[in-house]
């Protein structure tokens, strides 16, 4: 799958496709960059056909992961019309950025996946101020097909691809499990990728 996306000044093309594994994984957050890829994932199975197997996996984590990933993997389960119930992993008592990591090596060790999909982004320096990027596994079955895209990119496929619904039932931001703050760095990135497209988020901070 090739698809242009991300505003008229900035247009970058993501290349997805399945891997020739049939154990996969993928992490949902909860948030709009896994949750883009977990439903990319599927469409690709739906419309090749293929028989791989594609495991959404949660962590909760205390950005509201335990509210938002479930709820979010159901949405997208219900357009494919399947059932597959997300599996809990990670250790939570680790510091905030380690917690994925770890997932992903559960994944591999105790689901004995073969591919682990991960949806992590380029991310702007100015949305990482006194935040530490989630640091991913450098191994050849860890997937991050988004790293060259930013969240302009990431926003403009749900509506190119008919999506856009699925947005509100997002959660981006760091500092509260349940609302945006509006000011945190995943907010304000969030905020910024729909101003570079010209659209409008449906998501309020509790501070508008």
């Amino acid at each position: 799958m090739l698809i242009d996306c991300g505003p008229v000044h900035d247009r970058r093309t993501l290349r997805l496709e399945l891997p020739s594994t049939t154990k996969v994984g993928v992490l949902v957050s909860g948030g709009v960059d896994s949750a883009l890829l977990y439903y990319l994932l599927l469409h690709i199975k739906h419309q090749t056909n293929s028989s791989v197997d594609i495991t959404p996996i949660v962590i909760h984590r205390k950005e509201g992961s335990k509210h938002f990933a479930r709820p979010i993997v159901e949405r997208i389960n219900q357009i494919f019309d399947i059932y597959k119930k997300p599996k809990q992993l990670g250790n939570t008592m680790l510091p905030e950025p380690e917690q994925v990591e770890s997932a992903v090596k559960h994944a591999f060790y105790l689901l004995k996946l073969e591919t682990v999909y991960v949806g992590v982004i380029s991310n702007r320096p100015e949305h990482l101020i006194g935040f530490d990027p989630i640091p991913i596994i450098e191994h050849r079955s860890v997937q991050t097909p988004f790293k060259n895209l930013e969240k302009s990119h990431v926003v403009d496929m749900f509506y190119q691809l008919g999506i856009d619904h699925l947005l509100p039932f997002t959660h981006s931001c760091d500092q509260h499990e349940t609302a945006a703050c509006g000011l945190c760095n995943g907010c304000r990135e969030r905020q910024w990728g729909f101003e570079q497209l010209g659209k409008s988020d449906l998501v309020r901070s509790k501070i508008c």
